[in-house]
């Protein structure tokens, strides 16, 4: 397991995340590739549409069946940014161990969100989101 430490102020937290998928317990693994594949194919941000949806309307113009279903799925990353849902995100709350020697063991959504709520309350950033998550 890797460790991060993000700090605010004087304080640090500790977080210990897996650092080979191999080494995920299987309902956690299952759970982190549901949020990998949603990011893949719908995205977790705004600039997400412009690099995932908008390019794929020009390559499926012409064919209505494909363009519907990319409407659906431009709708489904609509409706998760309104509702504050990255999977993007949630992928990566899916691979935190532990916080300052906590055991994270609820994985359900409203559970990793309240964890990426506490751990940006502490600290953490997109930027070193983006560190972690490409590293």
């Amino acid at each position: 397991m890797k460790e991060l430490i993000i700090k605010k102020g004087v304080k640090r937290t500790r977080i210990k995340i897996y650092d080979d998928i191999d080494k995920l317990p299987i309902s956690r693994f299952m759970l982190a590739n549901k949020y990998w594949m949603l990011h893949d194919s719908i995205g977790s941000s705004i600039t997400d549409f412009d690099t995932n949806h908008f390019n794929r309307f020009a390559l499926i113009a012409g064919d209505k069946e494909k363009t519907l279903k990319e409407l659906q799925n431009f709708r489904i990353l609509v409706y998760n940014l309104m509702n504050e849902i990255n999977v993007q995100h949630l992928s990566f709350a899916c691979l935190i161990h532990s916080v300052n020697e906590r055991e994270i063991t609820d994985l359900s959504e409203e559970s990793l969100k309240r964890l990426l709520n506490e751990l940006s309350e502490k600290g953490l950033t997109q930027d070193v989101l983006k560190k972690k998550l490409t590293t």
